[in-house]
């Protein structure tokens, strides 16, 4: 594994190489800041395949540093930790909307570090990817329920503001520490229909449905503190600390408006309505250890208690 470690600190960079001299199959490069880092990447015979970044750097920090990685070709998938002293949270989640996977406080350990690079590494592979926001990479004349995805993948919607991936999220769910749960609401926000949906329409359309209600989100959930993960089956997770989110009725009605001006000209529209459903929100769980999980479901099913709401009122309405 070719691995590309950035900090500015001198004893820092002296020591990678002394934590990773018992790490087997690892090549270690080091920079010694931003700048320095983007050129050994172009110069580079291979591509590096992870990526240890320090956050507080001069002239370009790290998370600076991981925007402008993830969006040099090749680069959208490779694991990339932020190493830091800093734990708060808004530093956190700084790192996680720009593009990093996981964050590792100072002091650390080479076992720590490289456990957590083979996770990354692991859960990143496992991850489906769609390259282009807008689904326009997806070919228009595809037929109807013919996709090279499952209903259930846990897509990745590049350029969407804010949404990160679903691992990614769990790892930021995990580091929160314990004060801080108390000013996160987690919602779930679901495309209802979305299997009908995605049986019925061309990839470009399901795509397209998936990346305006995922704008639709940041444009409706105005604050600096969103962060977003899409779980598969036309379901968002959401997390955010602000304290004026709107009331889900208000979310929901607001969202509905937006898929309503953004599906009107997709052909599927003409038979299925696209249509949205938000659950209440609720804390994240205090278990770290089961924190991800049980967050997850509760924030899916609270949405699906809405789709299901929905549902039963149209049958006997």
């Amino acid at each position: 594994m070719k691995v590309l470690a950035v900090d500015d600190d001198p004893f820092i960079r002296e020591l990678f190489p002394v934590m990773f001299k018992t790490a087997e199959m690892i090549d270690l490069s080091i920079a010694e800041g931003g700048k320095d880092a983007l050129a050994m990447m172009s110069a580079a015979d291979q591509p590096f395949d992870c990526f240890l970044l320090d956050v507080d750097m001069p002239e370009m920090d790290g998370i600076e540093l991981c925007k402008r990685i993830r969006a040099l070709p090749g680069y959208s998938e490779k694991p990339i930790l932020m190493l830091t002293a800093r734990t708060d949270v808004v530093a956190i989640e700084s790192a996680f909307v720009a593009g990093a996977n996981d964050y590792i406080s100072k002091p650390f350990n080479i076992k720590e570090i490289f456990n957590r690079i083979k996770v990354a590494e692991r859960l990143l592979k496992l991850e489906k990817t769609v390259k282009q926001v807008n689904a326009l990479d997806a070919v228009e004349d595809t037929p109807r329920g013919v996709h090279d995805f499952d209903v259930a993948d846990k897509l990745r919607l590049l350029h969407v503001e804010r949404l990160i991936m679903s691992f990614s999220m769990g790892n930021y769910l995990t580091q929160l520490e314990r004060g801080d749960l108390n000013n996160c609401q987690v919602f779930g926000v679901a495309l209802d229909a979305s299997e009908t949906l995605y049986n019925n329409s061309s990839s470009r359309e399901f795509l397209t449905i998936l990346t305006d209600l995922a704008d639709g989100i940041c444009e409706t959930v105005t604050c600096t503190h969103l962060m977003m993960s899409y779980e598969g089956n036309g379901k968002f997770v959401c997390i955010t600390r602000d304290p004026d989110l709107p009331e889900w009725d208000v979310l929901e009605a607001k969202l509905q408006t937006i898929m309503d001006d953004c599906a009107h000209a997709l052909p599927v529209n003409e038979e299925i309505p696209v249509t949205v459903s938000v659950g209440t929100p609720i804390a994240p769980n205090a278990n770290r250890t089961q924190r991800v999980k049980k967050t997850v479901e509760r924030a899916i099913g609270r949405a699906q208690m809405r789709v299901n709401s929905k549902h039963a009122h149209s049958m006997t309405g």
